[in-house]
């Protein structure tokens, strides 16, 4: 019976983190990127099993080889897990990483040694408790804690999700994804402003200046001087961090690779999850395979397995998985090849956002949670099911990117805007199961929750003065926003707004603290509306008036 426990323990604790990675990628194990992938990590288990097993109690040397086989088989486990080894390189170098790792399994070894009667029954109860922590939904652990600190507050970024007035429901499914947003917020308490509009096109100046309460016309147009300079946009003052700060709470940051919102001067506990640049998987397209072409099924497996590699934090061990899986698909240019997004931001989505749930659940009142997710963003990945298609297709920029006008650019804007609310359905069962866990929990039941865009769809003709036409406004600027707070009224509010006036009113306090850049005083003024608007030359931009509007008429 040992003999068998020894055998079995290594695959049940090497594919724990694999099921963990298939949860979070959303890749069917069925496909042939997931059999593959599986029955590399099985033959490994296995193989270390067997080791083990035929070594045991055959002496000292048998025992040495046998504690060895098992150290070997929880250091991959770590490597698998958390990227033990690249963690250390990072830190220390490679070789420094290397000695370490070597040092750390002699360690493990020599107590396996010592235990070695006991190993098979350890290894057993580890295996066990590992698979079960896999499937375990961490969610479903609300207890309250016997303190009520201050309450939470909730406050979540959909990136390119235009607002409920901006949505035209002559367009396929919507009319459905209209009445799909306006019911989830209705149903969970929350009041919905249906003509907000952001003053800004680009993600990375409309949400610094909602987090800044920043709604004025000195606003620097698409350069931010709340920003640092270089790859990644990194910003050094948010305004309303600092805020929740002097209120008592904790600020949880969860966010993607792409903007970091941690590097700002208030402190912050950060959680990056992992993300992928698709522009040059789209450039590859337009050059290889024509514009804005598909992802073939034998394309998305042979990506599928990038995922995973890439999706395990640069795991030693997992790559060593992914050139074997590659090499089964018949390739040989893994790491040449331009992949695309398989598991990343749109498609990871769902996992995130409950990351971000059983992080709320797990840290409770006293604290503020920040996220930025990139859905229902460009690629429409999802059906309105949340079934994941192999669409990779930019839609941005009708006429400034492809080129499109006439009647060509009214039939495209007509089946991206299909595209993409299928996708903002999606976003409405994702957002209503997240409340529901949420909210049952009585933690939360006076916490206050935003929910806004950073921008419109910007399925549109182009971003620059000189293209845009007032439809163009519409799809560029209109931004979802919602706030449910103790004290805000539910319902729907028309009046028209931007989504940075509405946080200065909602979160202001004295905004002559929160942030000094905002022109004039709060009271009895709103922001005019209009929108800040790029021209043709970069170097400078238009502040455009920004009429009222209803996209379904």
């Amino acid at each position: 019976m040992k003999r068998i426990v020894l055998l079995l323990s290594p695959l049940v604790i090497l594919l724990s983190p694999i099921i963990d990675a298939f949860q979070g990628v959303y890749i069917d194990p069925r496909s042939d990127a997931g059999y593959a992938v599986i029955a590399c990590v099985a033959i490994i288990g296995l193989a270390l099993g067997m080791i083990a097993t035929f070594c045991y109690k055959r002496g000292a040397v048998g025992n040495v080889v046998t504690a060895g086989t098992l150290a070997v088989t929880l250091f991959l486990f770590g490597d698998l897990s958390y990227g033990v080894f690249w963690r250390l390189a990072d830190h220390i170098g490679m070789e420094g990483a290397a000695a370490l790792a070597f040092a750390g399994l002699v360690v493990l070894i020599l107590i396996l040694f010592k235990l070695m009667a006991a190993v098979p029954r350890m290894m057993a109860a580890f295996a066990v408790a590992l698979l079960g922590s896999t499937v375990l939904d961490r969610g479903l652990i609300t207890e309250a804690s016997a303190e009520e600190p201050a309450p939470a507050v909730i406050y979540i970024v959909t990136d390119e999700m235009i607002g409920i007035s901006g949505i035209d429901t002559r367009l396929p499914h919507g009319a459905e994804a209209k009445a799909a947003l306006s019911r989830v917020f209705q149903k969970h308490g929350f009041r919905l402003h249906s003509k907000a509009f952001s003053r800004h096109i680009l993600t990375q100046v409309s949400v610094p200046a909602a987090l800044n309460m920043d709604y004025s016309y000195n606003f620097p147009g698409d350069r931010s001087h709340y920003a640092y300079p270089g790859e990644v946009t990194k910003f050094k003052e948010l305004s309303l961090f600092n805020l929740w700060h002097r209120q008592g709470l904790s600020v949880n940051v969860f966010q993607s690779a792409h903007l970091d919102f941690c590097k700002t001067e208030a402190l912050v506990d950060c959680h990056t999850f992992a993300s992928f640049d698709g522009s040059r998987f789209i450039q590859r397209q337009r050059t290889e395979g024509g514009p804005y072409r598909d992802v073939p099924p034998a394309s998305a497996s042979l990506a599928d397995v990038k995922a995973l590699v890439e999706g395990n934090r640069q795991s030693l061990a997992m790559a060593a998985v992914g050139l074997v899986a590659s090499n089964l698909l018949e390739t040989k240019e893994t790491a040449l090849q331009e992949w695309h997004p398989r598991s990343y931001d749109q498609l990871a989505f769902p996992y995130w956002l409950g990351q971000f749930q059983n992080m709320i659940l797990d840290k409770g009142r006293g604290n503020a949670f920040f996220a930025h997710f990139l859905f229902p963003h460009s690629p429409s990945v999802y059906n309105k099911d949340c079934k994941p298609t192999n669409r990779w297709v930019e839609r941005s920029y009708l006429t400034e990117v492809r080129g499109l006008a006439g009647q060509e650019l009214d039939e495209a804007r007509v089946k991206e805007y299909g595209f993409y609310f299928a996708q903002t359905l999606c976003l409405a069962k994702q957002l209503d199961k997240f409340f529901n866990v949420v909210l049952s929990d009585k933690r939360f039941q006076d916490a206050t929750i935003v929910v806004h865009g950073d921008h419109g769809s910007r399925i549109s003709a182009g971003r620059n003065v000189e293209t845009m036409s007032p439809r163009d406004y519409v799809d560029n600027y209109s931004a979802l926003y919602a706030v449910r707070k103790p004290g805000v009224a539910t319902g729907t509010d028309y009046k028209l707004h931007s989504v940075q006036w509405l946080n200065a009113s909602l979160f202001r306090g004295n905004v002559s603290e929160v942030a000094p850049t905002v022109v004039g005083s709060m009271q009895g003024k709103s922001d005019d509306p209009a929108v800040y608007a790029p021209i043709t030359d970069p170097d400078h931009v238009a502040i455009v008036p920004m009429h009222d509007f209803d996209a379904s008429h």
